[in-house]
């Protein structure tokens, strides 16, 4: 692809691949759309890459036996689908795609971070997620969500804020205001030849009938939640099964009918115990897709039991994570409208 000639897609890419599990997570998703019968629609798509996310992946991390991705596999990355490696993470990476997502360049991100480990705590990962809720991005937090993505959302998004490529951060400034600032675009010399130690997924259809969603809403996006479960109550009523956290659940089921109600568990509300029942049922498989109306603007009191949710997505990393309306709404009319089952790779 040369300089300038095409629009793309962004897709922001953070990860903490110092862990294993993580970096085969990351590494099984490129795989499997390389092998894929129609990875061309990943070709629509460019990607920024976290400096760290990028050298773990497509250099490998000796130190914990992370191997690097095929040399066929990366190629495909870097001359098909298109990279650019941002700084680190400890070099302002996750401030500088906070930055392009706050500009609307960037409208999906993939984080991929350790739910047991320390980026939960750092100030540029909290501003980055409340960013993304804020600016309506698609954030897949795991290997279900970027699959389930891939199979029923990616060619519709391929059109979706289309940037020039290669991509330019922009600071508002009078000497950056015609063409932004560029960033380095290197590709990776050292090679990896032959199958990486990456086992390939596979997927199972699972009926609507037999899974089970979970509808949690911050206090302010209540009322938005009630109007997403009107709208789509079609939809929730293909599931088996219903979760909510307590005041959620009682205001969805009173606006809706009776067979909502019936498949409906309530939890307790989230400040007593809610949010952690419904991670609890995450961690022991007993929910598929989890939909959470995050508010971004105002500060939550059980902030870490949210936290707890996404660990527990990110932890059995077959779940489908939902984090605002606008991908709320266009999974339930794309995944679920129309159809009777979804796949999951397990």
């Amino acid at each position: 692809m040369e300089n300038g000639e095409a629009q793309k897609t962004f897709i922001g890419v953070l990860g903490n691949n110092d862990n294993p599990k993580i970096h085969a997570s990351l590494a099984s998703i490129f795989h499997h759309f390389y092998r894929h019968s129609n990875r061309a629609t990943l070709e629509k798509y460019h990607f920024l890459f976290s400096g760290r996310a990028h050298d773990r992946l497509f250099y490998g991390y000796e130190a914990n036996g992370l191997p690097p991705l095929d040399s066929k596999v990366s190629d495909w990355l870097y001359d098909d689908c298109g990279v650019t490696a941002l700084p680190g993470g400890n070099e302002g990476g996750v401030i500088v795609l906070s930055n392009l997502i706050s500009y609307r360049k960037c409208s999906i991100a993939w984080p991929f971070f350790d739910p047991f480990d320390t980026p939960w705590l750092r100030p540029d990962i909290l501003a980055f997620l409340r960013l993304s809720d804020h600016c309506h991005v698609k954030r897949l937090m795991n290997r279900g969500s970027v699959l389930t993505w891939f199979d029923h959302e990616a060619e519709a998004d391929a059109g979706r804020n289309l940037q020039p490529c290669p991509p330019t951060l922009w600071l508002g400034l009078e000497e950056d205001e015609s063409k932004g600032l560029p960033f380095p675009h290197k590709k990776p010399e050292v090679r990896h030849e032959g199958e990486p130690s990456v086992n390939a997924l596979k997927g199972r259809p699972i009926p609507f009938s037999e899974m089970t969603v979970a509808l949690i809403a911050h206090y302010e996006m209540k009322p938005r939640m009630i109007d997403f479960a009107i709208d789509h109550e079609s939809e929730l009523n293909k599931f088996g099964r219903i979760l909510a956290t307590g005041t959620t659940g009682r205001e969805v089921a009173a606006a809706t009918s009776r067979k909502i109600e019936k498949k409906m568990v309530r939890y307790h509300s989230g400040p007593k115990g809610g949010d952690i029942e419904i991670a609890t049922a995450i961690l022991y498989d007993q929910c598929h897709v989890v939909i959470f109306f995050v508010d971004p603007l105002n500060p939550h009191p059980h902030i870490e039991d949210v936290r707890v949710v996404f660990q527990s997505c990110m932890f059995k990393d077959q779940v489908v994570m939902i984090t605002n309306e606008m991908h709320a709404r266009e999974f339930m009319s794309r995944v679920v409208r129309g159809k009777d089952a979804l796949t999951l790779y397990l």
